[in-house]
C-alpha cells in the first residue's frame, strides 16, 4: 500500500537523487526501482546471453 501511496515521491527519489528502492511484500524482495540512466556495471541483460564467448559454458 505504501507503493501505491507515494509512487510520485519515490520516483522523484529515483530519477532526481540517483536512488534505489526495493519493493518488498511481507518482508520479502520483490522489484527493484532504479533510474532509467542508473548504471549497469556487472549487470547482464539475458537477452545478451547468446553472445558470450562459448568458453564460459565449457567445463
Amino acid at each position: 500500500m505504501e507503493v501505491r501511496q507515494n509512487f510520485g515521491s519515490m520516483l522523484n527519489q529515483v530519477s532526481l537523487k540517483d536512488e534505489e528502492i526495493v519493493i518488498e511484500r511481507a518482508g520479502k524482495p520483490l522489484a527493484r526501482l532504479v533510474s532509467v540512466d542508473a548504471p549497469t556495471a556487472g549487470l547482464l541483460d539475458f537477452r545478451d546471453i547468446g553472445k558470450l564467448p562459448n568458453q564460459i559454458w565449457e567445463d
